[in-house]
């Protein structure tokens, strides 16, 4: 099983409970469901990590729709809370699909790879940001290392 598109059996639940909540989602925010839009949450909903467009674009199949789409579709889906956009270091861009809850990942520099991580407790660094008075608080972090299959192979 390829580490960018596997089932997950954790705390997300199946696909297809996914792939409805997102069809939700949709509906609810009125954004349009479309044959592009369900190829996307599809391979999202089957996907145990975040993907690239291009990645959501390839396992798609490349006649379901053209790369312009992905991007645009993607975009679409994030701005109604379907969809989580995650930028990783050297400006590389995931998507996943919006689990209800707040988390981050840790990326192999070597392969690529990236994983899941349990959860984001992060009130103890955004304390002192409240205790100032700042509202309205998000913030962007990931880990980056070796993964055991890189570290193993030297």
């Amino acid at each position: 099983m390829s580490h960018e598109h596997g089932h997950e059996d954790g705390c997300c639940g199946d696909a297809a409970r996914r792939l409805d909540a997102a069809v939700t989602r949709m509906r609810e925010k009125s954004l349009r469901v479309t044959a592009p839009r369900m190829s996307i949450l599809r391979v999202l909903s089957e996907s145990a990590n975040p993907l690239s467009a291009e990645d959501v674009h390839r396992l798609a199949g490349h006649g379901a729709f053209d790369l312009v789409t992905a991007y645009r579709s993607l975009g679409a889906l994030e701005e109604v809370g379907v969809v989580q956009r995650h930028r990783i270091e050297r400006g590389k861009t995931l998507y996943a699909l919006a689990s209800g809850h707040h988390h981050h990942h840790v990326v192999c520099r070597r392969c690529g790879r990236v994983e899941r991580l349990p959860d984001c407790d992060i009130s103890r660094i955004e304390g002192p940001a409240w205790a100032k008075g700042y509202a309205d608080l998000t913030h962007v972090m990931e880990i980056y290392g070796v993964c055991p299959n890189c570290a193993a192979n030297g």
